[in-house]
């Protein structure tokens, strides 16, 4: 399916979000920086970090530095967000 829509590709890998962009993203999500975060990813799994325990300076560091832990695809247009791949979720987006 072409929808044709034009957007911005940020790779997250190879520039990690810096921490303002990071807390727009959670307010957009209507969560926290916690809630960014895939706690089933290889890195964060072998990373062995109590999630409730971090703070959001250390989390930022932890993220900028290991952007791996971030769900993605990332997907925003400045007032909703969606976090990881869900077909449903992105077709109901893009035919709204």
């Amino acid at each position: 399916m072409d929808n044709k829509i034009d957007f911005d590709y940020h790779d997250l890998l190879k520039s990690p979000p810096a921490h303002d962009e990071l807390n727009k993203l959670a307010a957009i999500g209507k969560g926290s920086l916690k809630d960014l975060i895939n706690p089933r990813s290889q890195v964060f799994k072998k990373m062995d970090i109590d999630l409730g325990a971090i703070d959001e300076k250390n989390l930022v560091d932890l993220i900028q530095a290991n952007p791996r832990i971030l769900i993605r695809p990332l997907l925003t247009d400045g007032k909703e967000l969606l976090l990881g791949f869900k077909e449903g979720d992105y077709r109901d987006l893009f035919q709204a």
